[in-house]
């Protein structure tokens, strides 16, 4: 990259001032930046999974997306897609395009209608959030249902998946043993999450032996470790869509939107010792 993660577009402007750059040929490329950058579609994010683990819920918690949820139906039949605000996480203003995918494992009949879903939308998904049911250790279905995804789409969206394990509150010894006062698991608890989130990735490794992606453990009904599910849907976004986590207006990786006349002059600014 050609210019720090920390350094805004306002430093920048600055530089190129003292360097005697125009205010002219600065604000034509401030222009050019802003233009480039609203080209740019949002990155897009698939959650998936089996019914009744909480995607829906999930993202409610995430967005407040108002997804419909219930405890004995699955509720969603397609791909609903809107968009989350990513401020209240990052601190700076972006959106990302959220699926929230059907869940598999209701019937045999709706599964086969909902991979050809899951076939269409999760090739063009930057990142795909498998969602589990903590506790939830009958793993075949997940294997099974990773290699029908293989067969249809290959193996490169293994490369953009995160697991995510939801109702971390409900893990043994139940939700009485939550520490409500801190809102945090037990410590019973949190060593139970730990082995469960050890035990997925030795699953998943059965089928992908180099997947070394994030696990996180999360509960969408209490809140807890949203932050950390939403900091590993970013570790594994590509580079190149990175710009949306951060202010547009300020901090950014500027460089795929700066006029290549400008990049080598910028790269030697930026990279002066202040």
């Amino acid at each position: 990259m050609f210019l720090n993660q920390n350094v805004s577009w306002g430093e920048i402007r600055e530089k190129l001032k003292k360097e005697g750059v125009n205010d002219k040929d600065i604000e034509s490329m401030s222009k050019e930046i802003q233009r480039k950058m609203k080209e740019v579609e949002p990155p897009t994010i698939a959650i998936i999974g089996f019914t009744g683990v909480g995607k829906s819920s999930t993202l409610n918690a995430l967005f407040n997306a108002g997804q419909e949820t219930s405890d004995v139906r699955a509720c969603t039949q397609i791909a609903k897609k809107f968009q989350g605000d990513l401020e209240p996480y990052t601190g700076s203003k972006g959106v990302v395009n959220i699926y929230d995918m059907p869940g598999l494992g209701e019937s045999i009949i709706k599964d086969k209608k909902h991979y050809k879903i899951y076939k269409e939308i999760l090739p063009k998904a930057d990142v795909i959030v498998w969602t589990f049911h903590a506790e939830d250790r009958a793993m075949t279905p997940m294997q099974q249902a990773l290699q029908t995804l293989i067969k249809n789409i290959g193996f490169d969206f293994t490369n953009r998946m995160i697991f995510a394990v939801n109702k971390a509150d409900a893990i043994a010894p139940g939700e009485e043993a939550w520490n409500h006062k801190f809102n945090i698991p037990s410590q019973e608890q949190k060593n139970n999450l730990n082995d469960f989130e050890n035990y997925i990735r030795e699953r998943v490794n059965e089928i992908f032996p180099k997947w070394n992606g994030p696990i996180i453990s999360y509960s969408a009904k209490r809140r807890y470790h949203l932050d950390q599910l939403m900091t590993a849907m970013v570790s594994v976004m590509p580079k190149n869509k990175m710009w949306v986590l951060n202010n547009l207006a300020d901090v950014a990786d500027y460089t795929e939107f700066m006029p290549k006349e400008y990049l080598s002059y910028i790269k030697s600014l930026t990279e002066k010792k202040k």
